[in-house]
């Protein structure tokens, strides 16, 4: 027994964590902290001081935001390992754990009176929406199937209680139920794509064949002797189904119209954000990274998943007049737009626009796609409606007699969704555009500029029934109240979308 702990213990002192790993995630451990703190708070807290817990949440958040932009052991300019080589971290890496956060936080400022509104318990959305947000954190920084399907499988487990979170309604339930049954599908579908990466590549001598650095090194000895087996590639291909499934990618998009409809509109606004956001960056992570020596098989297949994802997200929308729904279809065609980066970046590698990465613009254009998401569904969380759900055009009449502020925000939304000038919404745009354009990519650069004239349909049809079509002249509307509140969010993001695209052009 002793010579069996003599050989372990020389192995547990490279593999055990140091301190400085610990450091390294430390605003993921401080966002799983918060989750704890406001579930604490609903135990022991009376009822009457409760709504404290969703600003306990957010003012976690804020501060978790201001120490991920300070300088710290948390911060990497450059590629760094930790955990023995689990986790992976670097500017882009922790470009996109803002996006979570703000993402969290948005939908934290939606959710409270939207949840009030219906008799749902605030304390415990929070406390599921925080463990999420640590875990999609994590997710951006795997460097190993291990805690990369952990994160991303914890993840899932709370967006299904999110999505079913209002049980008094059957169209939640309903969503909730799909989303389980698809999300199983794909974890199933990932799953077995890892199970054959590592069995593929672990009987050729790969000594980790979970480790994305190792499975990089691996395909690339492999494709220099043309000796990738077709087990693996087929492995590969069960694992971008999966990621494609998160991202909302054609064909793994049908779950998204019904799924986003039915849940509660905050829900909405997270899954469309952070959750797609998750599927973007791990492709990223997985087609630039351990998959990157075999980008001459992938970038066809990505290329051409990326102008159907384009097509079939933009015709989708032009067909259906309910606004959540519109919202979900046209999600799918901005899809469309990082699957054509990626793609840039595997046909191009090295590719920039503007002096921006792919992967830096890839964060920008989630960026720009939090903003205009949250900015809109702001608009609709704050009309009254007898079910959330239902959400037609129709309803919109008469928004800008009802309250100016609340068209402004869907107006500004839209507009940066759709990408008019000189919204950051059309500067993330024009960044993938350009990248297309560096890398000769002309026919996905037609899809997307096609995808781009039929979207200015769908989404200015949403503002002509709130600004444009007017109401019946005897028909009285009584003005809306906004809370102070939801006049400074809806004022921050509105200056967001105009100062961001800004910035983006001259911050360099």
């Amino acid at each position: 027994m002793i010579p069996f702990l003599a050989d372990i213990d020389p192995v547990f002192k490279v593999l055990a964590p140091r301190p400085a790993d610990w450091l390294s995630i430390l605003p993921e451990i401080a966002v799983a902290g918060l989750s704890l703190i406001c579930l604490l708070q609903a135990m022991f807290l009376p009822k009457a001081l409760r709504s404290l817990i969703p600003i306990t949440a957010r003012v976690g958040l804020v501060l978790v935001a201001i120490m991920a932009l300070t300088n710290g052991p948390w911060v990497q300019p450059t590629d760094v390992a930790s955990f023995a080589g689990l986790l992976r971290q670097n500017l882009p890496t922790d470009g996109v754990r803002m996006v979570f956060l703000l993402s969290a936080l948005l939908t934290s400022f939606l959710a409270e009176g939207f949840l009030r509104e219906r008799d749902a318990a605030v304390a415990d959305y929070h406390h599921v929406l925080l463990v999420v947000t640590a875990a999609f954190m994590l997710l951006a920084q795997s460097n190993h199937f291990v805690p990369f399907f952990l994160s991303l499988e914890t993840a899932a487990v709370g967006l299904y209680v999110l999505v079913g979170y209002l049980r008094r309604s059957e169209a939640s339930l309903e969503a909730g139920v799909k989303y389980l049954v698809a999300g199983g599908l794909s974890s199933a579908l990932l799953l077995m794509g890892i199970v054959l990466v590592y069995g593929a590549l672990g009987s050729v001598g790969v000594a980790d064949s979970l480790n994305f650095t190792q499975i990089g090194k691996a395909l690339a000895a492999q494709s220099v002797a043309n000796t990738v087996s077709p087990l693996t590639l087929t492995g590969i291909a069960l694992i971008l189904g999966g990621v494609a499934f998160k991202l909302g990618a054609f064909p793994f998009h049908t779950w998204i119209p019904d799924v986003y409809q039915g849940a509660p509109t905050p829900t909405t606004a997270f899954l469309g954000t952070a959750s797609k956001a998750a599927g973007a960056f791990t492709l990223v992570l997985l087609a630039t990274g351990p998959f990157a020596p075999i980008a001459v098989k992938l970038a066809p297949l990505l290329g051409v998943t990326a102008v159907l994802t384009l097509l079939f997200g933009n015709l989708g929308a032009l067909a259906t007049t309910d606004v959540k729904r519109t919202l979900s279809l046209s999600g799918v065609s901005h899809a469309g737009f990082i699957l054509a980066a990626v793609t840039a970046a595997l046909v191009l590698p090295g590719a920039n626009a503007l002096g921006y990465d792919v992967e830096q613009v890839i964060v920008i254009y989630l960026l720009a796609y939090v903003i205009g998401t949250f900015l809109t569904a702001q608009a609709l969380v704050s009309l009254p409606a007898i079910e959330d759900h239902r959400r037609p055009q129709l309803a919109l009449r008469g928004l800008l007699r009802r309250s100016p502020l609340l068209a402004s925000a869907l107006g500004f939304g839209i507009g940066s969704l759709a990408g008019v000038p000189p919204s950051v919404g059309f500067i993330a745009k024009l960044l993938v555009l350009m990248l297309l354009v560096s890398a000769k990519l002309w026919w996905i650069l037609g899809a997307a500029l096609l995808g781009v004239a039929i979207s200015i349909h769908y989404y200015f049809s949403i503002l002509r029934e709130a600004v444009v079509r007017p109401t019946d002249a005897d028909e009285e509307l009584a003005p809306l109240e906004i809370p102070f509140g939801t006049r400074f969010l809806i004022g921050a993001l509105t200056a967001a979308s105009i100062i961001g695209g800004l910035f983006v052009l001259f911050g360099r």
